[in-house]
């Protein structure tokens, strides 16, 4: 409250001439403003207590509601089913909801891979166990057509969550990829999940290994532009023999289906046509799998079993140069207690490019995971309930939220990537949170569709029987073909297509003219 009546007293002070630009933006520095929030609100014509009021406005917004379910509130209680590993992002606001609202927060932590199993039996048993369930985007669709929670829409547009603006919003294309089903909104985005690369920038500049690499391929060592380069320093940097390996991009079950996505689409290809045919078992799919097939000589030993965590362990270590990884692969690797041997020692990037037939470069990384706030139709306090969702995802307290060790949310708003707070700089660093926008705004979604869970295990569990040597290329990508035409006969083919077409919407422009998107005809 004291930081409050801070903050209103320098922005009226400031609007009332009484102090100068320069001691207004440092005493907002002091109060933990980020300096481009700062500078934005310094000069805004509407003054700074109005351009202030805008960017606070959706936490605002959604206290004032939170403070008057809470007063009519019978249970005080709401409970949250989230996934294990996620709760350090959401604990500092416990006694603050508690004091303030009377209301107690009680969590309830399941693994990753159970979360959406427990909401579609919360579908049946409607026991109204939950009022928020955090689930990844690929949840929604099953749980929304199951009736288990609610459209958002009416409330996001009463209550103004801010989803959708230009300067603190969520990034485009992941604000509608992972927050709509349909053009409705039914969850609010709270983690950033999106992969970039990693590489060892002591590696970068040692000189001899500079010059070796261009002797040897005509250009300067630097991070992968583009997958035949990702290669290239992959093989190059291998060194089994001193526990040193090219990368450490995944083959695991579960996770190597991202690996498979992402350089698929960065072919120019999707997941299905306009008609909701399988495409990958075709010959870009094929390219794609000789690609990782030809890079598993230079992998560490491990990919094979590499959870996010032991990933994250084994590049922390020092045991490769490149990684693929999620944001908080980016926060385990450049601090000192997780990251001895790569601590001060990380350059990132955009995930590489394909060469198109055109000669033109097409970069298509993946949005993948990614978690959210829902709210369940069992829920005894549903607007208490999305006025919680609104407050923690707010421009201002997931800004906060974020920084925080112990829970895995990444950066997915533009003031988190472009406007950040210090908090946010010290733990990400400006370089790396460039490097995320830069890399978002080329994404492609996960299956955020009917069924979606069954489609990405299948499409696993046939690219891993690849990689690892039990089928041919071919007779993989078409079994998992088969498996998607049984899945979208019993989910409907037109209520996928339907989906479908409304996701694929929102790709961007490049991408969608790579992929043949922009032509198509519902």
């Amino acid at each position: 409250m004291k930081a409050e009546n801070e903050m209103r007293s320098l922005l009226k002070d400031y609007d009332r001439g009484l102090m100068d630009r320069r001691a207004f933006i440092s005493r907002l520095a002091v109060l933990g403003v980020s300096l481009a929030v700062a500078n934005a609100v310094s000069i805004s014509p509407l003054g700074a207590g109005r351009a202030w009021a805008a960017i606070n406005g959706a936490e605002e917004r959604a206290w004032a509601l939170a403070q008057e379910y809470a007063a009519k509130a019978q249970k005080k209680t709401l409970t949250l089913l989230i996934p294990t590993g996620s709760i350090g992002n959401m604990t500092p606001y416990v006694d603050k909801w508690k004091n303030e609202l009377g209301v107690t927060l009680e969590f309830i932590e399941e693994p990753d891979e159970v979360v959406h199993t427990k909401g579609m039996q919360e579908a049946v048993a409607k026991t109204g166990s939950y009022d928020v369930m955090m689930p990844t985007a690929m949840s929604y669709p099953d749980w929304f057509d199951s009736g288990l929670i609610y459209d958002l829409t009416d409330w996001t547009e009463k209550y103004q969550p801010d989803l959708f603006n230009e300067e603190w919003g969520v990034v485009f294309p992941a604000s509608h990829h992972a927050q709509l089903y349909n053009g409705r909104v039914v969850g609010l985005l709270c983690d950033g999940d999106q992969i970039t690369i990693l590489c060892r920038r002591d590696y970068l500049e040692n000189s001899d290994k500079a010059k070796a690499f261009a002797d040897e391929h005509g250009y300067e060592l630097d991070a992968p532009k583009t997958w035949k380069e990702y290669f290239n320093v992959a093989k190059f940097m291998h060194d089994p023999a001193n526990n040193f390996y090219g990368s450490l991009e995944y083959r695991s079950r579960y996770y190597c289906k991202w690996m498979f996505m992402q350089r698929l689409a960065s072919k120019g290809q999707l997941w299905f046509d306009q008609d909701m045919n399988p495409t990958f078992n075709g010959p870009k799919g094929l390219e794609v799998l000789d690609d990782m097939l030809a890079i598993n000589h230079y992998l560490h030993p491990d990919a094979f079993s590499f959870t996010w965590s032991s990933n994250y362990n084994a590049y922390g270590r020092g045991e490769g140069f490149l990684n693929i990884v999620w944001p908080s692969g980016y926060k385990y690797s450049t601090a000192p207690s997780t990251g001895p041997a790569t601590a001060g020692h990380i350059k990132a990037a955009v995930m590489p490019a394909d060469v198109l037939s055109d000669g033109s470069l097409l970069y298509a990384g993946m949005f993948c995971w990614g978690y959210g706030f829902a709210v369940s139709k069992y829920s005894a306090n549903p607007e208490l309930s999305y006025a919680y969702c609104q407050w923690m995802t707010s421009p201002t307290i997931s800004a906060d939220a974020i920084p925080y060790l112990g829970g895995y949310s990444d950066p997915y708003r533009v003031n988190h990537m472009l406007a950040p707070t210090e908090r946010l700089t010290q733990t990400y660093t400006n370089e790396y949170l460039h490097t995320l926008y830069n890399n978002i705004v080329n994404t492609v979604p996960d299956f955020c569709l009917p069924g979606g869970f069954e489609y990405q295990d299948a499409l696993d569990k046939e690219v891993h029987a690849c990689l690892s040597g039990d089928k041919a290329p071919q007779a993989a990508l078409d079994d998992a073909a088969k498996a998607f035409e049984r899945i979208t006969r019993r989910v409907g083919r037109d209520k996928v297509r339907q989906s479908w077409f409304a996701l694929t919407e929102n790709l961007s422009a490049d991408i969608k003219k790579a992929t043949g998107r922009d032509s198509w005809k519902l």
